[in-house]
């Protein structure tokens, strides 16, 4: 009885252990999209929330989702909702610019499209938007583009959180541009959840973040919530930031 009491209390003085030494849920480690919707910052009030290092501070271009906020849009100079001074407000180029807002806040930068504009001195602003990074008040380097460019992002992110999400282009077999946010590697199936700006809907609810995955040679989409949309659409641009410590 004795030994089976000193054997209970040893048990007990390793269970601290164990719970320390079980790995905190991060976005880095999330491989469910319930898991990476804790790591989505979404608009609780009139305003976008401050961004959070290790978080997606969310951007949404759909006006009829619930976390669309005119005020990352809108200011007393630009207003990228509307046709203004013969340019067209361009769908991809918004797209484009949320996605990059959201891969930036991943490391705390505070940047809103309609924030890229002032930056940049103009309502048309082009991807990869090296002129506003150079202004944002904090040092960021674009990650160059190498061979198998997908993997070596992605490895950046899962790695090293001095790197951002990655920011990927595709091409539909419609001819429509897409650009979603890869936020997350699911080691189980080999895919991804990512975040995307336009906020689609399903089943009656806006998504902000959903599973996708690309063929093993990662130029062309394989599936995702919206397999025949996006089916065999071909990546043409693939994006990374990396914050520089002074």
């Amino acid at each position: 009885m004795r030994r089976f009491i000193c054997l209970l209390l040893a048990l007990c003085c390793l269970l601290p252990l164990t719970a320390q030494a079980e790995e905190a849920l991060t976005l880095l480690n999330a491989d469910t999209v319930d898991e990476v919707n804790q790591f989505v910052l979404l608009p609780q009030g009139e305003e976008l929330p401050a961004p959070e290092v290790g978080k997606i501070r969310y951007i949404s271009l759909n006006a009829k989702d619930s976390a669309f906020r005119q005020s990352a849009w809108v200011n007393d100079r630009y207003d990228l909702t509307t046709k203004a001074g013969g340019f067209k407000a361009d769908m991809r180029n918004m797209h484009n610019r949320a996605v990059y807002c959201m891969a930036l806040s991943y490391l705390g930068v505070d940047v809103t499209p309609v924030m890229m504009s002032e930056l940049a001195g103009t309502r048309d602003v082009t991807a990869p938007y090296d002129a506003v990074t150079s202004q944002l008040g904090v040092k960021l380097e674009r990650v160059q583009p190498k061979a198998y460019v997908f993997d070596t992002m992605i490895e950046n992110y899962l790695t090293d959180s001095s790197y951002s999400p990655v920011m990927c282009t595709f091409r539909t077999k419609a001819g429509e541009l897409y650009t979603v946010l890869i936020v997350a590697y699911i080691p189980s199936t080999g895919g991804f959840i990512i975040c995307d700006a336009a906020a689609p809907r399903l089943d009656g609810e806006n998504l902000h973040a959903y599973k996708m995955a690309w063929h093993v040679v990662r130029r062309f989409v394989l599936s995702s919530a919206f397999y025949d949309k996006f089916y065999e659409s071909e990546v043409i641009a693939l994006y990374q930031w990396r914050l520089v410590e002074e």
